[in-house]
């Protein structure tokens, strides 16, 4: 595949991702519907705000609707992708999009919310490859209806195995995690050739190794489980980090002896601040996106590149609306984002 064309493609539109004095602008909002139409005036945002400006705005809905512009992107990268295998890979790529919409479409269901987006809307977030009936996902009433009309998908037998009346959102969550990075690790080994498949085993490689570890973290600090359970939500690939290690943190018996092993461990220059474990992960997944876009021109590094940036800046943003909700200060909403070094050059 000659990427040259996707490249200036990918090119003009991470020329609409937002830069560090854009979020600066959007910070000094006074209100979630100012927020919301200062949004509005941006390209990559036009369209999908003018879905909530047309209604009484409330934060869930502008979070809602934003959303919606990764995936008018997205389908603007497929369209121009032919080689039948890149598209098979993007397509599990992108799935990590599509099942966080599943989580809060789910989320709405466990508090007896009311599905906000439209069916037409739930088909451009939702792919036609997951094959998931988006009119029956919509009218569910109850988690157990929902699961039900997850029927179609890859990953409906693996969380109907898991899934009992006892499930909590959580388990069901991870449950949808693990099966995106095993279904990621299997495509990328079936789909790409030998320059871009060693490319992105390094990138999701490294991701489920700090995945990992932060979860083995968080279990155990904040949720005191035991190790029994933790193993049970583990991605079961190790790509630096030696499995033996992962299971060494995992029987560590305090919070302070799993720091220490983490510290000795590949990664233990990624998590100088434990206080601050998602910013640490950001910034070593965005450096090393960054690193392969720059020295990788010819293979997918910059279309995923683009494809990561996008999804952190929807996180920013949900983040930043957060912060204006709540009357924070401009300097300490910026504070909250996880910023990759492109926004600063922008």
């Amino acid at each position: 595949m000659d990427y040259s064309g996707i490249n200036a493609k990918i090119k003009a539109m991470r020329g609409n991702l937002l830069n560090t004095g854009d979020y600066a602008r959007l910070c000094q909002a006074d209100s979630v519907d100012s927020a919301a139409r200062t949004l509005s005036e941006y390209p990559a945002y036009r369209a999908a705000m003018s879905r909530a400006l047309n209604a009484e705005i409330h934060r869930d809905i502008v979070e809602q609707k934003i959303l919606l512009s990764l995936s008018d992107d997205f389908k603007r990268i497929y369209n121009f992708i032919s080689d039948f295998s890149i598209r098979k890979y993007m397509n599990a790529y992108f799935l990590s999009f599509e099942l966080g919409i599943i989580k809060t479409l789910l989320c709405m269901v466990y508090d007896e919310r009311d599905i906000n987006y439209s069916v037409p809307e739930l088909n451009l977030l939702i792919g036609s490859e997951l094959r998931i009936d988006t009119a029956s996902l919509k009218a569910s009433k109850n988690p157990e209806e929902f699961i039900r009309n997850l029927r179609g998908a890859g990953f409906y037998s693996m969380l109907t195995d898991a899934f009992t009346s006892r499930s909590s959102l959580f388990d069901i969550e991870m449950q949808l995690d693990l099966y995106y990075y095993m279904n990621l690790w299997k495509r990328q080994r079936q789909y790409l050739d030998t320059k871009n498949r060693r490319l992105m085993e390094r990138i999701s490689g490294s991701e489920i190794d700090l995945r990992n570890i932060m979860w083995v973290y968080r279990l155990k600090k904040y949720y005191n489980l035991d190790n029994s359970r933790i193993y049970a939500y583990l991605i079961p690939i190790s790509y630096r980090l030696p499995r033996a290690r992962l299971m060494r943190m995992v029987q560590c018996p305090s919070v302070d002896a799993l720091i220490a092993e983490i510290e000795s461990s590949p990664y233990g220059a990624v998590f100088d601040d434990f206080s601050g474990l998602e910013r640490s992960y950001y910034k070593r997944m965005s450096k090393m996106y960054s690193f392969a876009s720059m020295t990788s021109t010819q293979s997918l590094a910059y279309t995923t590149g683009f494809v990561y940036l996008k999804e952190l800046e929807l996180k920013n943003l949900i983040s930043l609306l957060e912060g204006v909700r709540y009357k924070l200060k401009p300097g300490d909403i910026m504070s909250y984002l996880n910023l990759p070094r492109e926004a600063e050059a922008r």
